[in-house]
């Protein structure tokens, strides 16, 4: 976490990037739900992002073709960005 940022507002942010458009969601420390899943289409994405999410956000994203495009658009509003590949990843449910 970036300097000066309190753990006690930061939101874990998920972002399921697709072709046209990504889902994204939140949830607080407790695991309550504080950003409704949402779909926006990725004309509005930088937008929304730069809207939406709060500098002590913690973001994660799937490893994905255009996952570094959206990295890259996280990275300088957030506290941390993850891309995480759910193959390899403990902690990501299986899709199959």
């Amino acid at each position: 976490m970036k300097d000066g940022q309190n753990a006690s507002t930061c939101r874990h942010v998920a972002l399921d990037i697709h072709k046209h458009y990504s889902v994204v969601g939140g949830v607080n420390r407790d695991g309550e739900e504080v950003m409704a899943l949402s779909r926006v289409e990725h004309l509005d994405l930088e937008s929304w992002l730069e809207k939406h999410l709060l500098p002590t956000d913690r973001v994660v994203i799937e490893s994905t073709t255009n996952a570094w495009h959206v990295y890259d658009l996280l990275e300088p509003l957030v506290a941390e960005v993850l891309v995480a590949n759910p193959i390899t990843s403990s902690r990501c449910p299986s899709g199959r």
